[in-house]
């Protein structure tokens, strides 16, 4: 059992609502798996919440991670310029809350200026380049020092092709494979005591698996700080990888971090892509743009495939600190416009009326299981 999540015990809570006579408050995510893990939501601007989303989130949350504000296109848009007001508002949120952040994220091919690439007309040397990395992680960091529990460092460093090791994108390009040791090196210098991860998506398969692990593995023998692995499962219906899931889950064991799910959603729309990258796009169809009205055996489909991800990420309930659904209803899902634009998509646990859908009370029901 994770010690920062131990409470109220979810058999006990069960068993006090089946007294005579005895009035509680719904059970909410984060109390129902408070004795397994953390449950978190990934959120944009605070000030597209209104009152009755805001009341959602610190109801049903214990951990918020910045979706975007944070990126570095939003953070130092043009050298030397830093905008912070995105990421204070989030943070000022969590703490009137007493709700850790999660920083996402410090190095990315994805939303990061030219700037950072070039010296004047030509690319940048790979000493400019490492001293601007430096230079953007000690500003981001250190203005949140203290604030931030932890941070994602890097972002989708490994290549989807089974033959790359690494992501050929232009950090990689133009400092070398150890631009993602250099970023971990400056992230702890900023902040000696947050806590450092890796992120990625599709590491569940095991081309990537082995990439992760051999990533970590040279991190640690750098004597470097990395404290967990961030999955992303940004998954499809019927096409989950459960067995994958478990696999990557019980190799990442043998590493000695936390692993943590950092933005789940389980898509009904139908798309060709698979996993996050968000260069890839799709032409709009009549099979990719989805429904007003989720079809109500979808939904169930949904609620189904949901709970046996939870019941599966309960039987790793010592390794897996922290399960984060990436925004917070489907209204706000990033995924009404990807890999189509004017999707409208259906993937998490709340509907745009900020209502429980099937899957809500599904993956409820698995808190009062026993684990498998």
């Amino acid at each position: 059992m994770n010690p920062d999540h131990r409470s109220f015990p979810t058999c006990l809570l069960v068993l006090a609502l089946a007294l005579p006579g005895f009035a509680a408050e719904p059970v909410t995510l984060k109390d129902a798996f408070r004795a397994d893990f953390a449950v978190g939501v990934a959120l944009g601007s605070m000030s597209s919440f209104n009152e009755a989303e805001r009341a959602l989130i610190h109801r049903e949350f214990s951990v918020i991670t910045s979706e975007n504000n944070l990126k570095p296109a939003r953070v130092q848009p043009q050298e030397g310029v830093f905008t912070f007001d995105e990421g204070d508002a989030l943070v000022a949120f969590a703490q009137q809350h007493n709700l850790p952040v999660i920083g996402h994220t410090l190095a990315w091919h994805q939303s990061t200026p030219d700037w950072f690439f070039l010296d004047g007309d030509k690319p940048a040397a790979r000493e400019l380049l490492l001293k601007r990395l430096r230079a953007h992680i000690h500003a981001v960091v250190g203005h949140f020092k203290g604030r931030i529990k932890g941070w994602d460092v890097v972002n989708e460093g490994l290549s989807d092709k089974p033959e790359e090791y690494l992501r050929p994108n232009k950090w990689q390009q133009l400092v070398g494979d150890d631009y993602i040791a250099k970023a971990f090196e400056f992230a702890h210098e900023a902040d000696p005591d947050a806590e450092l991860y890796f992120n990625d998506y599709g590491n569940e398969y095991p081309h990537k698996r082995e990439k992760t692990l051999r990533l970590i593995r040279d991190l640690q023998a750098r004597g470097l700080r990395v404290d967990g692995i961030g999955m992303q499962l940004h998954l499809q219906l019927d096409r989950i990888p459960y067995d994958d899931i478990d696999r990557s889950l019980t190799a990442f064991r043998a590493l000695g971090v936390k692993v943590m799910i950092t933005e789940l959603d389980l898509d009904l729309v139908e798309r060709s892509v698979w996993g996050a990258d968000t260069a890839q796009k799709e032409e709009p169809t009549t099979t990719n743009l989805g429904w007003s009205v989720a079809p109500p055996e979808l939904l169930q489909r949904q609620a189904e495939q949901y709970a046996r991800l939870f019941a599966l990420l309960r039987k790793h309930h010592d390794l897996v600190d922290r399960v984060t659904f990436w925004n917070l209803h489907d209204g706000k899902s990033w995924l009404n416009n990807w890999p189509v634009k004017g999707r409208t998509n259906h993937p998490l646990l709340f509907d745009r009326n900020l209502q429980p859908k099937p899957a809500f009370n599904a993956v409820l029901s698995v808190a009062s299981e026993p684990r498998s």
